[in-house]
């Protein structure tokens, strides 16, 4: 792995780190409006991209990859939805280390979906996992908020699944910027209906909080974002999957820092094990061919 890459993954990591102390940073902004405002900051370029280069492809989508991408926008924007209301009812550290279980409900809704059977290390990596999270659930069973953060945060790693399960159903036939382009804006169109559905107060805020709003959809997606997916282009999804693992440190420490929000010692000691669970899953992952990468989840 060269310099080059060493930097591109510590700026990525760097950058999606910023979501939950930016969720924090917003608040009192509704869940749905920040999850919103970062799916309608991302979609946009995408769909130019795609407009610019791949305009062909779109003419040659079948009606099972649209309706495949349809659902990995849906679960996308549900994903967000419910880990935005995660981060602001439990503890940052909580919240990010369950929703990075991410790539576990991966393993186990391919062999649902796809009937590709989790390898060992996967299931290994779940059990693991699992007493992390009691762990930290256990430590939240005073607080019925921070209990429903954490449930929320486990069901956003669960949608984050989908996500990825049924977008891999067409990333053979479609490319990146082309899924990109029509996952992120169904998001954006659900989660922006939602807001209007739900008559979210999107209006009567500080300008700071319209500032967070906006740095929440820019940093963490189109830096973040962009600088995994760019080493997915030269690197093995495992290796950016587990360098991915540093985003529940990144975004404790920063939420340490900047709102003084230091873990007990059971979170910790939570956080860890479900890390550990999650890097056993996938320490001998298995890099897809050029043809298939899948875009990373941040």
């Amino acid at each position: 792995m060269s310099g080059r890459h060493l930097l591109v993954l510590a700026v990525g990591v760097m950058a999606i780190s910023w979501s939950a102390p930016l969720i924090r940073l917003a608040d009192p902004t509704p869940a749905l409006m920040l999850a919103a405002f970062r799916l309608s900051v991302a979609a946009p370029p995408m769909v130019v991209l795609a407009a610019g280069t791949r305009r062909d492809e779109f003419t040659k989508l079948s009606r099972r990859d649209l309706l495949l991408l349809t659902l990995s926008g849906l679960a996308l924007a549900g994903h967000f939805a419910t880990w935005v209301a995660s981060v602001q009812r439990t503890s940052v550290v909580t919240s990010v280390v369950l929703v990075t279980m991410q790539p576990l409900f991966v393993g186990f809704g391919a062999w649902i979906a796809l009937r590709e059977r989790p390898s060992n290390d996967v299931i290994a990596g779940a059990v693991i996992a699992m007493f992390g999270a009691l762990m930290l659930a256990g430590d939240d069973l005073g607080d019925r908020g921070s209990l429903e953060g954490d449930v929320l945060a486990l069901l956003g790693g669960v949608l984050s699944g989908v996500y990825l399960v049924a977008g891999r159903g067409a990333r053979a036939r479609v490319s990146t910027v082309t899924y990109g382009a029509i996952v992120f804006s169904v998001a954006a169109v659900a989660l922006i209906a939602s807001v209007v559905l739900a008559g979210t107060e999107v209006t009567g805020f500080t300008s700071s909080v319209y500032v967070y709003a906006l740095l929440f959809g820019l940093v963490p997606h189109l830096v973040g974002h962009n600088a995994f997916n760019w080493a997915l282009g030269s690197l093995p999804a495992a290796v950016v999957a587990i360098a991915i693992l540093g985003e529940p440190v990144g975004a404790t420490v920063l939420t340490a820092i900047v709102l003084d929000e230091v873990p007990s010692g059971l979170e910790w000691l939570g956080a860890g094990i479900v890390l550990a669970g999650v890097w056993v899953a996938l320490r001998r992952a298995r890099a897809p061919s050029a043809a298939v990468r899948e875009p990373v989840e941040l």
